[in-house]
Order: structure tokens, then sequence, then C-alpha cells
């Protein structure tokens, strides 16, 4: 099995960098992921941080359309692809998530799809006309008469993987993508079991040529099984409730009906995710399987059901996902030497042959 690791929420650059190291020196993981959230460090300066100081493969996990240009995320990737020389840069790209809330989204998906398009002619050394992407030349305020090129394309092109969730980023994931991430943030264990990722598998019509598939698996570990639990519990509210999980699948996932009225009623008065956070149980969140919480040996018995469920779609890159532990050090000496060794030794449970 290959692995990777998300670095969320992220410290300064040289501390991500720093933890990054100390992974790496355990464990030879595929690829080292950090998100573009705009209210932490630039993710371009903390990859660049992680190249320096590591032999890894880097991506973005993910970025979006909408809060940066087109060029300037064009070009900000076409640099990490210096830097990495023969090392991979993935450009990890989704629709936008709840850390762009602070700006406007319009045409999310139709968004999507032309940044994906735009940067594969940015890489490639090509010259376009904006007015060729109109959503993204009149959401950005651009000229669309105005030409969009690198002076330095990138000599190893990024490879572009589309975050999905839901049919229409599936479809662009398939059709433009060179790869595929999916998050047990969408598709929690509970929603796994009836089948949730075999319906959005099913959906998923890959173009021809190389395509990689991973899988986020998002993983709270401490030896303090409580301190983990705690330590997960923003990150699976917010992904339960901000996510619209809820609310899009009202009858599967297992809360309380009383709790989901609360939760619509609460939705509809504007109420915040902080707001919300007391409705959410603890053993909701465990039930749903959202985030895989507790001591090594909780979250591999969590671990190897989802793995299990998952075999048959064939995902080639596991990630070990934010918010890792309460204690990162001891989190990455738990993954790489207790959890980690044990998933490879029962692979072949979770790979088809």
């Amino acid at each position: 099995m290959r692995f990777g690791m998300q670095f969320y929420p992220l410290p300064a650059a040289p501390q991500t960098a720093a933890y990054a190291k100390r992974a790496m020196s355990q464990h030879p993981f595929e690829r080292l992921w950090v998100p573009d959230h705009l209210t932490h460090e630039n993710p371009f300066v903390t990859l660049a941080a992680i190249l320096a100081e590591t032999g890894a493969n880097v991506g973005t996990s993910v970025t979006n359309p909408v809060c940066r240009t087109p060029v300037d995320l064009a070009s900000s990737f076409s640099a990490l692809a210096h830097l990495a020389g023969e090392r991979g840069v993935t450009a990890g790209i989704g629709a936008g998530s709840s850390s762009s809330d602070m700006i406007r989204k319009e045409r999310r998906v139709g968004m999507l799809r032309e940044m994906i398009l735009f940067l594969r002619e940015m890489f490639g050394g090509r010259r376009v006309k904006l007015g060729e992407f109109p959503d993204l030349a009149g959401f950005f305020r651009l000229d669309p008469a105005a030409e969009a090129f690198l002076r330095v394309p990138p000599q190893r092109p990024p490879e572009i993987y589309v975050a999905a969730a839901g049919p229409q980023t599936l479809k662009i994931a398939g059709e433009f993508g060179d790869g595929l991430i999916l998050s047990n943030l969408s598709f929690p264990t509970a929603l796994i079991r009836q089948g949730a990722l075999a319906d959005a598998m099913a959906s998923l019509s890959v173009h021809a040529g190389p395509f990689t598939k991973v899988l986020h698996l998002h993983v709270s570990v401490a030896r303090d099984g409580e301190a983990a639990r705690r330590c997960c519990r923003r990150m699976a509210v917010n992904g339960l409730i901000s996510g619209h999980l809820l609310r899009q699948r009202l009858l599967e996932l297992p809360v309380p009906a009383a709790t989901l009225a609360a939760i619509r009623e609460g939705h509809r008065q504007g109420k915040s995710i902080e707001d919300l956070d007391p409705l959410v149980s603890e053993r909701m969140i465990a039930d749903s399987g959202i985030v895989a919480a507790g001591t090594p040996a909780e979250c591999l018995t969590q671990l190897d059901e989802v793995l299990r469920l998952a075999k048959p779609y064939r995902f080639d890159i596991v990630d070990i996902a934010s918010p890792l532990g309460p204690d990162w050090g001891e989190a990455i000496d738990l993954i790489c030497h207790e959890i980690l060794p044990e998933l490879e030794r029962r692979s072949s449970a979770y790979v088809e042959n």
C-alpha cells in the first residue's frame, strides 16, 4: 500500500517542514499535502519549505478556484515544480470549502472546470485569451481580450487531482483530472456502509490514460484516546454540519430526528458552527465514522473497516489526513510505528490483486 500524509491546521512554515521531515524520516510517504486555507500561511511557501527539508513529493489538498487568480495559481504551482525538480508536484483542487467563506462564491463548478483547463494550458507553456474562460474572467474582473501565459513554464507539469463529492465534481475529475481525491469528511463510514462510496465510484467515468485515486482518511491519534477524540471534534462537527452531510442525507446518518430538526432550524436562523456544536454528541461523531479517533488500537479498528469497504474501488494512495492528533510529534510517531506497519501487514485485505 502507498500512503500519504496531510498537515492541517498549519503552524508556521518552518514548524510544518520540521514535522514533514520527522514523518519522512520514519516512513517513505508517497506524498505530503497541505491545504489552502486563507487564514493560515500561504500553502506554496509551506510546500517550498517542505521541499527544502525533505525528498518528498508534495501537493495541495486542496486549493480552489476562488481564492487566487488563475495566473497566480498557475505561477505558484510552476515555481513549486521548478523547486521540486524530479519530485512530483500535485495541484489538488476542489470547488471551494468553508475556508473560503469570506469570498462570495459564484458558479463554483464552472469555475473549477475552467481553472483545471486554464492550468493545463499554463503548465503546457501555451498562451490563451482570458475570454476563453468566461467564468474565471467574470469572477476576477479580468480583461477577456488579455493574453495569459507563463514566462517560465514548468519543465515537469504538475498533475491535477480533483477533490470531489457530488456528481458534477466527480464528472469533472473523470473528464479533466489526472486523479481524484475522496475524503471521509464527505464519505464517512456510516454512509460507505450504505453504499454512498459505491454510488460515487459508479458515477466516475475516467478518461483514457493514467488516473490516480486518493482516499483521504482523517485521523486523530494519541496514547490518550479521550484527548484524540477532543482534538478531532471541531473538524468532525464542521464536516457534519458545514459540509452539508446532515442536510443532504438526513435519513442515512445515525443522527436523532430532534437533533436534525434543531440543526436545520439553527441554519435557518443563521447560527454559526460554534453555536450548533453542542447539538452534536460524541456518540454521533463516533457512529458516523467521519474521523478515526482514539488510541492507535482504536484508530486501527476504524481504519480497518473503511479500508475493507473501500477495497473494490482500488484506491492507489491512502492519506493519513488532519488533524493527526493533539500532539503532532506523538501522532506522527504512532502513525509511522504502530498504525502504518499494521495496515501494511493487513494490506491483502484492502488491495485488489
